[in-house]
């Protein structure tokens, strides 16, 4: 196998739209392929919720494409120019875990030819343990743990000997709710997570319906005295990928 090369999906120069980072200048590296359908299986074919989820993954259409790249045309100049400058490095998908190996190439890739001082961070669902090397290598992880809501059948969805390993490493837990019933499955099956470390976020692909849950979810978060996360992305461009 070679570990030069990424499955790309996309690859963008942004800021950072959610959790403890929102804000910061950030070079996204989105990787082909999940090992979750949030949104209930049939929704990649029909963009319909099924399975009772109440969202949908708001970038199933580009996780779902991307090509083999090698390292030295994953990014593109303006990319390399923001690195360079300090910008984060977001790996995302899709779940980026399933191509761990790669990864830990990948960013030692980046520090070693653009900036050895590069903060790098993981999105994850929370399925898959990161191995040890790459909990050396990765600045911050930012796992989001999926919920019933999402469609996706609690057994594939729910890991907690992954969430507890996650837990002692320096890791943000974002749920995506729109209710307090959301809220509740949280409290019932994720209790072992470090209070401070979690981030609740309302669920919204687009600004309607965004700011069908925001409200509700900012009043959780005040009563249960949690913090709250936006979706800057979508507040400013009203897009969920590529901006």
């Amino acid at each position: 196998m070679n570990h030069n090369t990424l499955p790309i999906a996309e690859t963008f120069y942004s800021i950072q739209g959610e959790g403890i980072t929102t804000g910061f200048p950030s070079v996204f590296v989105r990787l082909a392929g999940c090992n979750l359908m949030c949104g209930g299986q049939g929704t990649q074919f029909d963009g319909e919720l099924h399975d009772g989820a109440t969202w949908r993954c708001d970038t199933i259409e580009v996780w779902m494409t991307g090509k083999m790249k090698e390292f030295v045309d994953v990014l593109d100049y303006d990319s390399i120019q923001a690195l360079k400058n300090g910008a984060n490095l977001i790996m995302t998908g899709g779940e980026p875990l399933m191509n761990q190996q790669k990864i830990c190439e990948f960013i030692k890739f980046v520090r070693e030819t653009l900036n050895p001082e590069c903060y790098v961070e993981i999105e994850t669902n929370g399925t898959i343990t990161p191995i040890q090397e790459l909990q050396e290598l990765v600045n911050q992880f930012n796992c989001s743990p999926k919920l019933m809501n999402s469609g996706n059948e609690k057994s594939i969805r729910y890991k907690p000997e992954v969430l507890k390993v996650l837990n002692e490493l320096n890791t943000q837990f974002k749920f995506v709710l729109s209710s307090w019933d959301d809220y509740k499955e949280l409290e019932d099956d994720f209790n072992f997570l470090e209070h401070k470390k979690i981030w609740l976020m309302p669920a919204g692909e687009n600004q309607e319906l965004l700011n069908q849950t925001k409200e509700v979810v900012a009043e959780i978060a005040k009563q249960k005295y949690h913090k709250f996360t936006n979706r800057l992305h979508i507040e400013i461009w009203n897009k969920k990928t590529g901006v």
